[in-house]
Formats: C-alpha cells, structure tokens, sequence
C-alpha cells in the first residue's frame, strides 16, 4: 500500500507527461490508420474476365458455352467472354483477360465416343492466382460433363439395338446430350464456394478504428508504467531489504497503479469509439471486453516487469521493451491484419496473447460474438505472474 500510494502521488506531479501520453497515440493512430484504409479498401471493380476459344463450334459447344455464360453472369465475380485464340492471346499480353479455355475441334465427338475430354487452358503468368481459380473451375466443368458422358453413353448402347433410322437416332442422341448435360449442370453448384469474410476489407472503417485504439491501449499500458520508473540509489535499496522490503513488493505495485489508469483511460475511450461508430452492445460484452484488456494489460506489464528485473541497464532495458512492444502490437494483428501476415507465421499467432485478446475483440465488437473465452489467457497471466515472482527471488539471491 505505501509504493501503491508513492506511485499515484509520482503520477499526479507528472499531469503534463500524463496529458501527452493521452494525446500522442490518437494522433499517431489516426494518421496511421487513414493512410491504411486507403491502401487496403478493395477496389469497385474485381471481377475476374475469362474468355472462352471456342474450335468446334458445335450445337453441342454452343450450348454448353451458353450456359457458362449465364452461371457466371449471376455469379457477379467471373465474366466469361467468346473470341478467337489469337484476340485471347493478345488480351492475355496486355493483361486485360486472366486466362482462356479452348474447346477443342473433337471436344464433342470425344464426348459422344466416351474418349477422355482435354480442356486446355492458358493461364496469365501476371496474375497466376485468379488463373489457379480458372483451372478449378474447368476441373469441375469437366467432372460434371465426364459424369453425364456415363448416362449419355448407356442410351446410345441401347438406343443402338432399336430399330431406329440414323437421323432419328442423331435427333435423339442430341436430345439426351442436351438433357443429361444440363441435368447434370445445373442440379448442383458448378463450384463449391466458402465465404471467407475478412473483416478489414468488409468493413475497414470500423476495423480499423477498433485496431487503432488496441494500439493506442498498448501504448497507454507501456507510457504509465515507463512514467513510474524511478532510479534509486543502491544506498536506498539497501535500506529498503533491510525493512524487508522485497523487489516483488514494488514491482507488483507499479504494475497495479500503471494496470488501473491504464484499463480507467481504455474502457472511457472504448465507451466513447463505440458512440461515434454506432456499434450496439450489451452490458455484458462490455464486461467482456473489460476483462479482455485487464488480461491483455496484465500480460504486457509483466513482460515488461520481466524485462527490466534481469536487465540492469536501464537504456539496454528500455530499448527491449520497446522491442517487446513493436512484437506484441504486431502480432496482434491491429497493425497489419493476421491474414496479410506471412503464412508461416499465421499458424503461430493463436498462441501470443495480443493475437488471442485482439481477435476475441473484435469478434465481439464486429461479428456480434456472444460467447467469449477467458481460460487460456487466465493460465498465461498466472504463468507470467509466477515467472515475475520468480525472477524476484532469483534477482534477490543472485545480488
């Protein structure tokens, strides 16, 4: 209780450098924020423009190109447009198209035999992702069209052992193409689609407002508890272990008073970022989102604590903090969202807390979660409390 009340008394003399730690970060993040959002807000048009070479040019080919057609103009994503092999590859070079699928001269003859169908693609090496998607969609054209060839084949074989003249049978052969072709087609999705919502292009606004002010608390959290440091003489410390003052005494301490302005500042900033967005919540998630930065701010503080007990130099602790710092803000995903992040590091990201507490939040906040989960987070601030008590005792001997 004395440190708590000496530290809360070192920072009322401090109200300046208290007024400036409030002030830097919202115009930090706000610049920062508005030049990201322009980066990422996706753009009007992204549609994916496919053109289809058509060499058999079949009733047959028509008709299956027709229905592509009208399949992807609903679709709204992927335009499929007819020309010749020799306009596509010029397209392709000016990378005005992604790629373009031929139906080869025997494509119909093929399909009415029961040969095997060859549907080439030429891809364009500029944007080699959306030509990827091109190539699933022709495997599953294909499958679709090999999976009709099977009931198409067994009426021929039967149809063949009728009495039937050659025109009639072309007739019918026709026919049941067209019937079990766009049975086939169209009685399921032509592609299998899963919605992968990524919240900070879907709505970048609220996104981003909600990641600026998690940066803005990590920054609060780390300006409280650099303002509490002090540097006493050795002949001061001395004195106090004779009182029988431990290190973990005033470490805890300035980790209490840096935790209750800290999480005080935070949950009067969320409140008033949750008017101006016109965000809804309960008073429930509210408590959620409290317990969320008490955890989040619990952890970093005693990371930081950790860090300066075992490093004597204050200049070397101080730029490992920093340090500290720019990994945790990182890792959360506020700064840079955790899916532009490189893939071998994503697997990695829902083990660190600032991740963990970063993604909850914004559950809660923008996907309307109404569950959230504590334990995981409880287990590491019991874990990294022992690891500071430790260090303590440890430090203590070890002087």
């Amino acid at each position: 209780m004395f440190f708590i009340q000496l530290y809360g008394k070192q920072l009322q003399k401090k109200w300046k450098s208290l007024l400036l730690l409030f002030v830097f970060p919202v115009f930090l993040v706000s610049i920062v924020a508005f030049i990201i959002v322009t980066f990422i807000s996706p753009t009007s048009d992204s549609s994916i423009n496919v053109a289809i070479v058509d060499e058999d040019d079949t009733e047959e080919t028509r008709m299956i190109r027709s229905f592509l057609q009208t399949s992807f103009s609903q679709d709204g994503y992927i335009e499929l447009i007819v020309m010749p092999q020799e306009e596509a590859l010029k397209k392709i070079e000016e990378n005005q198209i992604v790629a373009y699928i031929k139906l080869p001269k025997t494509f119909t003859d093929s399909m009415y035999q029961g040969a095997p169908l060859t549907v080439p693609i030429v891809g364009n090496s500029k944007r080699p992702s959306e030509s990827y998607i091109v190539k699933e969609l022709v495997e599953s054209l294909t499958k679709y069209i090999e999976s009709a060839q099977a009931n198409i084949l067994t009426v021929y074989d039967y149809a063949r052992k009728t009495e039937m003249s050659d025109s009639d049978f072309q007739t019918y052969r026709y026919n049941a193409f067209i019937e079990f072709t766009l049975f086939t087609l169209a009685k399921d999705q032509l592609v299998k689609e899963e919605v992968i919502t990524n919240i900070a292009t879907s709505s970048p606004a609220n996104y981003f407002a909600l990641s600026g002010w998690f940066i803005a608390i990590s920054i609060w959290f780390f300006g409280f508890y650099e303002l509490l440091k002090r540097e006493e003489h050795p002949a001061i410390l001395h004195r106090l272990h004779l009182f029988g003052v431990t290190p973990w005494q005033y470490s805890i301490s300035r980790i209490i008073v840096s935790m209750i302005c800290s999480i005080l500042l935070a949950m009067i900033s969320f409140t008033i970022l949750m008017r101006v967005l016109d965000i809804q919540l309960y008073g429930i998630d509210y408590l959620r989102i409290f317990q969320y930065v008490f955890l989040y701010g619990l952890l970093l503080v005693v990371g930081l604590t950790i860090i300066e007990v075992w490093i004597k130099s204050m200049k070397l602790s101080l730029l490992l903090q920093i340090l500290f710092l720019l990994i945790v803000m990182i890792t959360s995903g506020s700064i840079f969202p955790s899916i532009y992040l490189p893939m071998s590091i994503q697997q990695f990201l829902p083990l660190i807390f600032s991740n963990e507490v970063f993604s909850w939040m914004v559950d809660i906040v923008l996907e309307e979660r109404n569950y959230a989960e504590f334990a995981s987070l409880y287990i590491k601030a019991i874990m990294g409390l022992v690891v500071l008590w430790a260090s303590t005792v440890v430090k203590k001997r070890w002087t």
